[in-house]
């Protein structure tokens, strides 16, 4: 058996390893990719699906990618706005 087989759990709808947790199956999606997006901007799960293609197959991960997603904008909320001066 491969080292990712050992560490792969399958909850029937997600793939955990241990290097990030597949969100979605169908288009190979993982949790990272989706904080990275919910870091450059996208704010929707219209944008995220435009963006990567979650939930553009079966669907089933639509909530889970929706909470990643709404988790990430919240924990970039709490971040301090950084000012920098005009170049101008």
């Amino acid at each position: 058996m491969s080292q990712i087989e050992l560490n792969a759990i399958d909850n029937h709808s997600h793939l955990h390893l241990n290097n990030g947790m597949y969100v979605c199956i169908c288009n190979a999606i993982t949790d990272r990719q989706i904080r990275k997006a919910a870091e450059s901007g996208v704010n929707d799960l219209w944008d995220l699906q435009r963006e990567l293609g979650v939930a553009a197959g079966c669907g089933s991960c639509k909530d889970m990618a929706s909470a990643i997603l709404s988790e990430s904008r919240s924990a970039r909320a709490g971040e301090p706005v950084r000012y920098q001066p005009s170049a101008g």
